[in-house]
């Protein structure tokens, strides 16, 4: 058998020379042949370079005979894998089946017939060949295979962070929502409707505070303050939507009272912010925060090239009315009706009711909850004292009793002088006495401003 230009090898193994010869003539023609007239010589020829291919031993030797020579052949891993025919003149079963189990793969009988010496060793030169070549073969799967599983990780890790980067753009709560497990699968137009409270939130005079600054300022300033609101959002169950400048718009999707939570904690936090401020010479800051709950519309607005999660709903517009209420009144976080009286814990925070309107752009009338919990230091404890006087005066008020209800209000105003609700309602009630009250006055105020 000639293998890659060269001639097979093959080791003969006999104590009988004239057997060697025998076998020589018989393959020469075919086969480099190499010989050894006893085991020890036979196991030192088997470890040269190159190794033999094929290796036929004689059973019945002096000193080593071929059945411990063909162990230690297989106990070797350099030679274990060399086939091993069997070169005897017994021909019974028991020394048949004691060579296969030392390893032989076959036995040539004696005398020997020179066409089956050559279809023997032939077919088990091509069989272990063949076996070579698999292995080869296997190995390079297994490299491939190896490669391949590499390149899987590396790009599966590749997607995650791919995926990753895109959350910060799109919120994987978001994703979540439109019942998909990643933005891969985001398609145009996918949507869902469900009730959830909508965050409007505004730091108090940023055009101003933007003018006295540069643009690298004022990135630094915007994203400074966002670094702490942003996570008090996220652990009270919600998630930022959309930045809008020094806006942030957020979702919550548990009960109203996580979005409570986090207005006050967000006011907490702009507390602390502002120390930090003081510490480095730059005036304090206020935000003020709209909650409205309502059923939302969640989506993928846009184009095929071009698109974004977007919420489509009236309850985005009167957050952000809402919100806008807080200058008026000098809250800081303000609520709807609907928004309060579906909070499993109103009274865990101090609050108190604060009007009745019909903003711009809506026609039915919103009731409107302070919540002063989170107010500046010493605001909220002046809200808290006045309340039963504040409620009281409510209370004459809607009852059109102007003047008993103006004596409550500048009650408060004597402890809370900057309790601008009390002096709203103060004002109110001096033009309703001496202007009288409209036919159909029901106690809401249209209110054209945002």
């Amino acid at each position: 058998m000639v293998e890659d230009g060269k001639k097979s090898k093959i080791l003969i193994v006999d104590d009988t020379p004239e057997n060697i010869q025998v076998l020589m003539g018989t393959l020469k023609d075919q086969y480099a042949i190499v010989a050894a007239i006893n085991g020890e010589k036979a196991l030192k020829m088997a470890q040269s370079e190159p190794p033999p291919d094929l290796i036929l031993l004689d059973i019945m030797m002096p000193g080593m005979d071929g059945f411990e020579v063909c162990s230690r052949l297989k106990a070797d891993p350099e030679t274990r894998d060399i086939p091993v025919i069997f070169l005897s003149a017994l021909d019974d079963t028991a020394n048949k089946v004691k060579g296969f189990v030392t390893g032989a793969v076959d036995y040539i009988s004696k005398p020997f017939q020179p066409e089956e010496v050559h279809v023997r060793v032939n077919t088990h030169l091509t069989m272990n060949h063949l076996k070579r070549d698999l292995a080869e073969k296997n190995e390079e799967l297994q490299a491939y295979s190896e490669h391949l599983e590499e390149r899987v990780r590396e790009r599966t890790a590749e997607l995650a962070t791919l995926n990753r980067v895109y959350e910060r753009f799109v919120p994987r709560e978001f994703i979540h929502l439109l019942q998909k497990k990643s933005i891969l699968e985001i398609h145009l137009g996918d949507q869902v409707s469900q009730k959830m409270t909508v965050m409007f939130a505004d730091i108090r005079g940023w055009t101003t505070l933007l003018e006295k600054m540069t643009p690298t300022e004022a990135f630094s300033f915007i994203n400074a303050y966002l670094r702490r609101v942003g996570p008090v959002i996220k652990d009270c169950n919600g998630f930022i939507d959309q930045y809008y400048g020094d806006g942030v718009m957020a979702l919550f999707p548990g009960a109203p009272d996580d979005a409570v939570k986090a207005a006050v904690g967000m006011q907490r936090a702009v507390a602390e912010y502002n120390r930090e401020r003081a510490r480095d010479g730059f005036d304090p800051i206020g935000i003020g925060v709209g909650l409205h709950l309502a059923d939302l519309m969640l989506g993928i607005i846009g184009s095929e090239d071009r698109m974004q999660g977007a919420v489509v709903a009236d309850a985005v517009n009167l957050a952000a009315r809402i919100e806008g209420l807080n200058k008026m009144y000098g809250s800081y976080v303000s609520l709807s009706d609907e928004t309060f009286l579906a909070m499993k814990e109103p009274n865990r925070y101090g609050h108190r009711f604060i009007d009745k309107v019909r903003v711009k752009g809506r026609e039915d009338a919103v009731t409107v909850y302070e919540v002063f919990e989170g107010d500046p230091e010493g605001i909220a404890g002046l809200k808290e004292q006045t309340k039963p006087g504040f409620e009281s005066g409510l209370q004459l008020y809607y009852g059109r009793k102007f003047s008993e209800a103006s004596v409550h209000f500048n009650q408060v105003l004597e402890k809370s002088p900057k309790d601008l609700a009390a002096r709203i309602y103060l004002k109110r009630c001096a033009n309703y006495m001496v202007n009288g009250v409209p036919p159909d006055w029901t106690g809401v105020e249209t209110l054209l401003e945002k």
